[in-house]
């Protein structure tokens, strides 16, 4: 049964209509890849799954209730990773937890236990400014999935890294999640990212947005970490790049 479920959610903003008529879903655990054209509303969708934005129509249902508008139920991390530069790593993803109203060395206790697990250990005290972009990336990380860790929306997480840095994230996600096991809806503009990390892509098209391809990706987060190599994947390659082209 789909823990997420997006039945018939349009947006209209200044004036135009953004998007046209959406219905995804994710599965329990499952990693959901969204991809589409740049301006298609792909944020959008996120901030209304997230309730940081109600939809003109329709809903969104988790575990079957209807959470339309209603924010706390789902971790989203932006493309930016936000975190404060005032604060050290420890105190910058313990915020979550201080939120939920936790004493402040309490939460950072329990955020404590989580950086080795997400390869932050040792990097306790240093501040962002200290940090490479892919450090910074997993402490944001964290901080996500400390909020709520069984859902997360991730809005191109790895964009602004350089393509050795990236590989290397895409690889440490995937050893990251096979441990805690969450359900996950990535957007990405990366094609070939999409393949290598999600079950399933669904693919919009321009405004007014609807979706042009849904597909299962049946060689997703290959456990050597090299190249995929499956004849299918030229095929479903081709065919996500087919449902992009304008």
């Amino acid at each position: 049964m789909p823990e997420i479920v997006v039945e018939g959610i349009s947006k209209t903003l200044g004036g135009l209509l953004t998007l046209g008529e959406i219905n995804v879903n994710a599965a329990d655990k499952d990693f959901v890849g969204i991809l589409g054209p740049s301006g298609c509303g792909k944020s959008t969708l996120f901030n209304i799954i997230s309730g940081l934005m109600r939809p003109d129509q329709g809903c969104v249902f988790i575990d079957g209730h209807d959470v339309t508008g209603k924010t706390g139920r789902v971790s989203y991390m932006r493309q930016k990773d936000l975190l404060l530069p005032s604060l050290n790593i420890l105190e910058n993803v313990s915020i979550p937890l201080v939120l939920k109203g936790l004493p402040r060395k309490k939460a950072c206790d329990q955020a404590l236990e989580h950086f080795k697990q997400f390869g932050l250990a040792g990097f306790e005290k240093y501040y962002p400014r200290q940090l490479s972009g892919g450090m910074r990336q997993r402490a944001a990380m964290l901080r996500t999935y400390l909020f709520s860790s069984d859902i997360l929306l991730l809005d191109e997480p790895f964009a602004s890294l350089d393509a050795i840095t990236k590989r290397k994230m895409q690889s440490w996600l995937i050893d990251v999640f096979n441990q805690i096991n969450p359900t996950v809806m990535f957007i990405t503009h990366d094609v070939d990212e999409a393949l290598y990390l999600c079950d399933r892509i669904y693919v919009l098209s321009e405004c007014p947005t609807v979706v042009k391809l849904e597909i299962k990706i049946p060689f997703c987060r290959p456990s050597h970490g090299r190249t995929i190599v499956d004849p299918v994947y030229g095929v479903i390659r081709d065919a996500v790049m087919e449902a992009l082209a304008i």
